[in-house]
């Protein structure tokens, strides 16, 4: 009996030794490595998948880089238009504030804000929250502080926000608050309400029931009435007041996994909490679909209407829509 209990000792010794050995080689290898790990988020409370990039030069000479680019890119369109916005009304949309970390985030929504407010949630140990979107659960927003503290906070603390695609994140409205109704009941006809109404005797009802929100009414909606209206169309120069506030990281939505735990590194929260699952769903097929209903003087349309957000943050119009454009 000793002697195969022995063999069984001396077995696993040796695998013991072959996987320390490839955990030796894998983490001095000079090379980037990503990997999904399963992982418990203990602040957060969730078992989760968490995306971890290792450190790696290459991949923070990208980030940086890209902040280069981006940054420059936001100051030439600063340079030739002038704000002409009242400073007393910038801070009107909420702004995220954590004064333990010193950093500040304007969230955009449909811009990965959920994922963001969770962050800012369990810094505060809020982990049992169900709507993160209403602001009474967050400890400190920037129009909560005086004129003074404001100044202090936005000279000295770390500022940052992610910006998408504009008519991608058009899309995901839609679809987030009118298909899937992630909305409150009364809102949802309320919008359906005035949506349906305008048009009904429309020609956009000529192939689609007069109860039915398509894409299509919404979007003529939105243009017709106004692109300010809601936060989830707004643009992103009257929620985020780029020119007039200096961030410090400006992201985008397409490069969320690497840039979001940039940032939780880079301001040191990833000791305390780790990003919550991301996904992206829009993808160019999915935006011709949805799109392709719509004329192209519409979609010239919404074009003119997110300039502003197209040439600040280096987003090509039409972009993916090009081949409707095109036809």
């Amino acid at each position: 009996m000793a002697v195969p209990l022995r063999r069984k000792l001396i077995v696993s010794l040796i695998i013991l030794l072959i996987l320390l050995a490839m955990y030796m080689v894998a983490l001095y290898r000079d090379v980037e490595v990503v990997r999904f790990l399963p992982e418990v988020d203990k602040t957060a409370g969730i078992a989760k998948k968490q995306l971890k990039i290792e450190k790696d030069d290459h991949l923070l000479e990208r980030i940086k880089q890209r902040q280069s680019e981006r940054q420059q890119r936001l100051r030439d369109y600063c340079g030739k238009h002038a704000s002409s916005r009242n400073r007393s009304d910038q801070y009107h949309h909420p702004i995220i504030v954590n004064d333990e970390y010193r950093v500040i985030f304007c969230y955009i929504p449909k811009v990965a804000c959920s994922q963001w407010k969770r962050v800012f949630l369990a810094l505060d140990n809020r982990i049992d929250v169900d709507d993160v979107h209403d602001n009474k659960h967050y400890k400190f927003l920037l129009y909560d502080y005086s004129d003074e503290d404001i100044k202090v906070r936005l000279k000295s603390y770390f500022k940052f926000l992610f910006v998408r695609e504009p008519l991608e994140r058009l899309l995901s409205a839609y679809k987030n608050k009118f298909v899937n109704n992630q909305w409150p009941w009364t809102r949802i006809q309320s919008f359906k309400t005035k949506i349906l109404e305008r048009y009904k005797q429309d020609e956009l009802s000529s192939h689609s029931s007069d109860q039915d929100l398509t894409f299509k009414k919404f979007i003529y909606y939105v243009s017709d009435v106004g692109f300010d209206r809601d936060a989830h169309w707004r643009s992103y120069g009257t929620i985020c007041h780029p020119c007039d506030i200096e961030y410090d990281f400006i992201g985008h939505f397409e490069d969320m996994p690497e840039e979001a735990l940039h940032i939780l590194r880079q301001t040191r929260m990833d000791r305390a909490v780790t990003f919550p699952p991301f996904h992206t769903h829009n993808t160019t097929s999915k935006l011709l679909k949805n799109y392709a209903p719509i004329p192209k003087e519409k979609i010239a349309q919404l074009g003119k209407a997110f300039e502003e957000d197209f040439e600040m943050f280096n987003y090509d119009f039409p972009g993916p829509l090009s081949d409707l454009m095109h036809d």
